[in-house]
């Protein structure tokens, strides 16, 4: 914390920022810890606060830190909205992949990757032989990585595609 603070709030003193860290530690005391599900979050946001309340208190405070503190980002455990976008996109991605699978392969597959269960339990669960369920995983793991590596090859085409695009255009 000291560090980041050093390096996003260059305006502080030494002595400011161990009296930040401390009151912050002394926040977190009396806090609610069950409460707080993002712990990293949680502190770095406190240590915001404690900042902004230091320059509403101060007669005097430097331009430079009221622009530093405004443009402080806080480091955070949770993802943003366009990861979890992305994340979501993805998985709506390879859930069309595994729409594709042969019957068998996806069960085997889904029983795997989405529940858990072992090969053993995959052979139990679909009345086949280990053998078998070690196959159809092969089979579906090979069908999914190739769809993944087609798509990752087209999407690339058609950045480049595009690019080359516009260059033509501003020739």
């Amino acid at each position: 914390m000291r560090g980041w603070l050093r390096r996003h709030v260059r305006t502080l003193s030494h002595a400011d920022i161990d009296d930040l860290i401390q009151e912050v530690y002394a926040r977190l005391w009396s806090a609610d810890l069950a409460q707080i599900g993002h712990g990293r979050g949680y502190l770095y946001a406190t240590l915001r606060n404690l900042l902004l309340e230091h320059a509403r208190r101060a007669r005097i405070v430097p331009m430079e830190r009221l622009g530093e503190i405004e443009a402080l980002r806080i480091p955070s455990d949770e993802p943003g909205p366009e990861r979890r976008v992305s994340a979501r996109q993805d998985l709506e991605h390879l859930e069309r992949i595994i729409e594709t699978l042969p019957e068998q392969c996806r069960r085997a597959f889904c029983l795997q990757k989405f529940r858990g269960l072992s090969q053993r339990e995959i052979a139990r669960e679909m009345n086949i032989a280990e053998k078998t369920v070690e196959k159809h995983l092969a089979s579906a793991l090979l069908r999914v990585l190739e769809a993944l590596r087609e798509e990752d090859t087209s999407s690339a085409e058609r950045k480049s595609s595009g690019a080359s695009g516009r260059e033509a255009e501003q020739d």
